[in-house]
């Protein structure tokens, strides 16, 4: 029986898929996956496969072992080496590719998420909409919903930060290594330049937060996260190029 080749409409979506799918479910017993299977009109095996050697480029996999297949197609590499060079794009044409669908297999179901609706997401063009989205849902993912400096894992407290902010970089807005889940009051510290992360991933604090220090809340949030690591996510690491960016651009010793 001849193979059908995949399009690249399909590689987006897989792609995108991944991006978004914890690795312990890049399997084909993933309702997900079966389900997108169905809509592609491919076997759940084919497209677990296809993820899994997504994963195989991902440093942060290779660091654990994970292996695609051995014949892992040039397009599939193609499709990464797109994102690591124009992530923007990549990551606006995999989400336009998966809206093309004539079904969205339980992608916008997840009560976890709740998109920003407000005046300034209203305003962005259509392809910024886009990478907003995917930053956001990669990112949170990516950290398992859980704020990378505290732990804290209910998902209307937190949100995906920019290490390099939106505005200094527009070529790593859709990036996720560019990207921390961070709790709404640990988002805001960082922002400001009053936490940072080195490149041992260890947590900075700013001298601005050592004064009134008598609120128990501060030791808590603040104080006693001095030197710690960060949870780390389980793909997409930190890139240390951001991290040294925001140490040196936007942290305030």
């Amino acid at each position: 029986m001849n193979r059908r080749n995949w399009t690249r409409d399909e590689l987006l979506v897989c792609f995108n898929f991944y991006c978004y799918t914890p690795f312990g479910r890049l399997h084909r017993n993933n309702p997900g996956v079966i389900r997108l299977a169905e809509t592609l009109g491919r076997t759940p095996n084919a497209v677990a496969m296809k993820l899994v050697n997504f994963a195989s480029f991902d440093p942060a996999h290779k660091q654990r072992g994970v292996k695609g297949l051995a014949n892992a197609s040039q397009q599939d590499k193609e499709i990464w080496l797109e994102f690591n060079t124009t992530p923007n794009k990549l990551a606006e044409q995999s989400e336009e590719a998966f809206l093309r669908l004539p079904s969205m297999p339980g992608r916008f179901q997840d009560e976890k998420f709740e998109l920003p609706t407000g005046p300034t997401e209203a305003q962005l063009t259509r392809p910024m909409r886009l990478v907003q989205r995917f930053f956001q849902r990669v990112v949170l993912t990516s950290y398992n919903f859980a704020c990378a400096f505290c732990g804290l894992d209910l998902p209307g407290l937190l949100n995906a930060s920019h290490i390099i902010p939106w505005k200094d970089n527009e070529v790593l807005r859709a990036d996720p290594r560019n990207g921390l889940c961070l709790c709404c009051l640990h988002d805001r510290a960082f922002d400001r330049g009053l936490m940072a992360v080195n490149s041992e991933y260890r947590m900075l604090l700013s001298n601005q937060l050592k004064l009134n220090a008598n609120v128990l809340l501060h030791k808590a949030a603040f104080l006693d996260l001095k030197g710690k690591p960060i949870n780390l996510p389980e793909k997409f690491l930190p890139h240390q190029s951001s991290l040294k960016y925001h140490l040196t651009s936007v942290f305030k010793y």
